[in-house]
């Protein structure tokens, strides 16, 4: 398997494991109302901006749910997440993580 799919597997596993925390079974409306969007839960990786706009869109706490994937995904590589990392999205911040573990 290459480093940028074990990434988005990575990636996937901690947006399920979030979702769980915050919302418990309702999370997987997560999933359904984006499936709504005509996004997979398989493609959040491609498609991180799409996710990133359900989230707002399904919770008054999008930005915390973002930052706890974001502090959750860092942490699984063994890297500290910096909630002050310039003016970054959300997308852009693990476009920026994965692509720094590719050559």
């Amino acid at each position: 398997m290459n480093k940028k799919s074990e990434f988005n597997e990575k990636l996937i596993k901690v947006v399920d494991d979030v979702l769980k925390e915050t919302f418990g079974t309702a999370g997987l409306l997560v999933y359904t109302y984006l499936e709504n969007q005509s996004v997979k839960r398989e493609q959040i990786p491609e498609r991180l901006q799409d996710f990133a706009d359900c989230l707002k869109n399904f919770s008054a706490g999008g930005t915390i749910v973002e930052t706890l994937i974001l502090r959750n995904l860092y942490s699984s590589f063994g890297l500290e997440f910096k909630q002050n990392s310039g003016h970054y999205s959300f997308a852009d911040k693990i476009t920026k993580l994965r692509n720094s573990f590719q050559p």
